[in-house]
């Protein structure tokens, strides 16, 4: 069973919540898709009263890159790689919901869970205790 208090699968829970806020994320994406103002506030170039540039859709796309990066790095990496990797990748995305700013009621509750989510994620990640072996190099200088 996957719990947040196993230290069991803790990689397979962690991926997990990744899909889960990579879906919220696109699923606010396609929401946002289908309202008619907001195609029309994209085709003047502004989204939210902000410039829709190249380096905006550069930084979005890098942070989608981050979640969907999370989700495999969490099962393949080694404990203590995943585990740092869940550390920061929440931080990052957390701002990255913060300098996407949401604009109406349905934005607001999207971004909470996606808030609520890279927080767990996070709080997860740092009672990971990984008891890994040490390698000759570190056993050598204890």
């Amino acid at each position: 069973m996957l719990s947040p208090h196993s230290q069991e699968n803790k990689g397979s829970l962690l991926a997990m919540l990744w899909v889960f806020a990579t879906f919220n994320i696109l699923f606010r994406d396609i929401h946002e898709l289908t309202t008619a103002s907001a195609l029309a506030e994209i085709s003047s170039g502004y989204l939210n009263g902000n410039p829709v540039t190249e380096e905006v859709l550069f930084a979005g796309s890098f942070g989608v890159v981050l979640y969907l990066l999370a989700i495999p790095a969490s099962f393949a990496l080694p404990n203590r790689a995943a585990r740092i990797l869940n550390m920061i990748f929440p931080v990052l995305a957390t701002i990255g919901v913060y300098l996407g700013q949401p604009s109406d009621p349905d934005d607001f509750v999207f971004a909470t869970v996606e808030i609520f989510t890279f927080g767990l994620i996070f709080w997860i990640a740092s009672r990971w205790r990984v008891t890994e072996p040490m390698s000759k190099n570190e056993a050598s200088h204890v």
